[in-house]
């Protein structure tokens, strides 16, 4: 109940932040700030209660289901998700013109079940200056909001039953160590004694003095700053002329918080992550080289990364073919090595429920245009995807995995071509653009690390699964209600500085996919290539990392540097790398467990007062510094 009303709060929070104002973006990271500033605040009033009545104080495990919550809420209204929704659902009417053409062409395709054509709710969210309450336009938007509600939590149902097939696999067979759960466990657990660590605040006040420094500097121009950011730095700004030029941006910046979040990582993974960031740059060079940049997508970046999501997941399920062999037995009610009592949900229930979910889902696909087959297919790469991040996250715990546009709506047109899909076809599928975008806040690994939270705290796995589900419904519900309660005050075009600027996207979409231009109308067989060539060079990279001691090279990091974010993480992960190195080669494992406190004293040093600033901006309604760029 604490979680349920601290959900809607955080979710104002979290759109202030990331949509009306310039940051921080705390859903852009894998451990998102205002989560961890929250569950802060929450250790810290419950260490009073403590004192005062101790029995009325929160376990470690009803803390940490309270920060699972929020997160997976966070996810919802984050930069990446919900918002771009909202946006979409009145996008399409907003900027309908007669030199477009869109309300002869689109419109009359469009599921209006799912929208909000009232002119004047339209204009006034658009513009602003209104009331989403006095002005009555909330009865116009409840209806397609529920529908979207329910659209998330099924997505979400379907999602944690998934989880629910591999978490004994992932968590007590295999032993991932899911590196994101370090921090929550030991903040909630007073055992831990990282409170009590002088180490943990030395690592804090390093980055905190900076921070603190910065902000006021924001109020001060006199005070000197500190820039860990990437603002005037870009290792290739001055490589103007070929094949140089085709590196790009490449920026460096010294975020404390990421060499933190980098030292919970493995080292080859960390090695990995700054290795094909550079391997990528070598291809777009070596692109330029030839003069094949003229090529439409050559080298294939996305389709490349997308078939290395693929192999990830295909690898996972085949080195797992004996323990999902023996949870399909388990479901049947045949003899099986598994007992499925301590479970989020029996195995044939995860089972029928990821079924009858899918099946679902794609009715609700259809019933906006997609053919049934189709619907199918996206949702399968979709889930795919989201068991590859679980995955990711799980095993190595990496601070990104944006994966920009690598979803079905991204990767089917061009695969198959313009001509195996109708208009209505396009329609259907360019309404997974707003949950497959970018994938930095997907809900996957946060819903399977909730159940290692439970396990970690000997709490009850259902608990945290029913409390996940709770969590998205009510959280989805909320990011309308603030989205729309933001948008009405304050105008996406006027008052916003990110309003519905994603929205747009659907539309492009659809104007590129209806002109159907000749060189898209056949499956796109270098994109293929670019997948095809993702996923073998993928699985050969797994498959030395299994049999090769010492091989530095991971898949997954192979997977997720193609996208943007890891421009502003590579160089303070290569730090992270040289510390962690230096510590194993010459302290160990038992220096490195010494040390640990330190590099969480980072973490929270950066995030704890970066959130302080931007609840101070937000309440008296002043600039602020942002201790994090998206």
């Amino acid at each position: 109940m604490l979680a349920l009303l601290v959900i809607p709060l955080n979710d104002y929070w979290v759109l202030m932040m990331e949509k009306v104002l310039y940051g921080p973006y705390p859903t852009t990271i894998s451990i998102f700030a205002n989560a961890v500033f929250t569950l802060t605040v929450l250790v810290g009033l419950n260490a009073l209660v403590r004192r005062i009545r101790p029995r009325a104080a929160l376990t470690a495990a009803e803390l940490l289901l309270i920060y699972a919550m929020t997160t997976v809420a966070s996810a919802l209204a984050g930069h990446d998700m919900m918002p771009t929704l909202v946006g979409m659902m009145t996008y399409p009417f907003r900027f309908a013109t007669p030199e477009n053409q869109w309300a002869e062409k689109f419109h009359p395709l469009l599921p209006q079940w799912l929208l909000v054509t009232d002119r004047e709710a339209v204009r006034a969210l658009w513009e602003g200056n209104a009331s989403l309450y006095a002005d009555g336009f909330w009865k116009v938007w409840w209806k397609p909001a529920a529908w979207w509600v329910g659209f998330v939590t099924l997505l979400m149902f379907v999602i944690q039953c998934v989880n629910t097939l591999v978490r004994k696999s992932w968590s007590e067979h295999e032993r991932l160590p899911f590196p994101l759960v370090q921090l929550p466990v030991a903040m909630a657990d007073p055992s831990s004694g990282i409170w009590r660590s002088r180490l943990f605040w030395l690592g804090f006040s390093l980055p905190a003095a900076i921070v603190v420094l910065n902000g006021l500097a924001v109020y001060f121009p006199s005070i000197p700053t500190i820039n860990v950011g990437f603002e005037g730095r870009d290792l290739a700004g001055n490589l103007a002329s070929k094949p140089w030029s085709a590196l790009g941006w490449t920026p460096y910046t010294l975020y404390p918080f990421v060499i933190g979040i980098g030292y919970l990582l493995r080292a080859d993974l960390l090695f990995s992550c700054v290795f094909f960031y550079w391997f990528w740059k070598l291809q777009m060079v070596l692109t330029a080289v030839f003069a094949l940049d003229g090529i439409r997508d050559f080298p294939y970046v996305r389709q490349q990364a997308f078939g290395g999501y693929i192999a990830i997941t295909v690898m996972v399920l085949y080195i797992g073919r004996g323990y999902l062999r023996q949870v399909w037995r388990c479901a049947l009610g045949r003899p099986s090595e598994l007992d499925d009592r301590n479970e989020p949900v029996s195995y044939r229930t995860a089972i029928a429920g990821a079924l009858a979910g899918t099946t679902m889902l794609s009715a609700f696909m259809a019933a906006i245009g997609l053919r049934w087959w189709l619907a199918v297919v996206a949702f399968v790469l979709y889930f795919a995807v989201a068991l590859s991040i679980a995955r990711i996250r799980a095993e190595l715990g990496p601070p990104v995995h944006d994966g920009h546009f690598s979803g079905p709506d991204g990767i089917l047109p061009g695969a198959l071509g313009s001509r195996a899909f109708t208009d209505r076809d396009f329609v259907g599928l360019s309404y997974f653009w707003w949950f497959n975008r970018a994938y930095r806040a997907h809900p996957a690994p946060i819903g399977i690390e909730s159940m290692k939270l439970a396990e970690s705290s000997r709490a009850s796995q259902r608990i945290f699964f029913w409390g996940i589900i709770l969590a998205v419904a009510v959280g989805a519900a909320a990011t309308f209600w603030a989205y729309l309660h933001i948008g009405y005050q304050r105008g996406f075009d006027v008052g916003m500085s990110a309003g519905g600027v994603y929205a747009s996207g659907q539309m492009s979409a659809l104007e590129r996919w209806f002109s159907r231009p000749e060189d898209t109308a056949g499956p796109g067989w270098g994109g293929n290539l670019g997948i095809l060539f993702g996923f073998l060079f993928c699985v050969l990279l797994w498959k030395a990392h299994l049999h090769i001691v010492g091989w530095p090279f991971h898949p997954i990091g192979f997977a997720i540097t193609s996208s943007w974010a890891i421009n502003i993480l590579w160089f303070p992960l290569l730090i992270a790398w040289i510390i962690k190195v230096s510590i194993l080669r010459f302290g160990g494992l038992q220096l490195y467990r010494k040390a640990l406190p330190f590099f969480l004293g980072l973490i929270l040093g950066e995030m704890i007062p970066g959130c302080l600033w931007s609840i101070i901006g937000i309440a008296f309604n002043i600039p602020y510094y942002s201790f994090w760029g998206q």
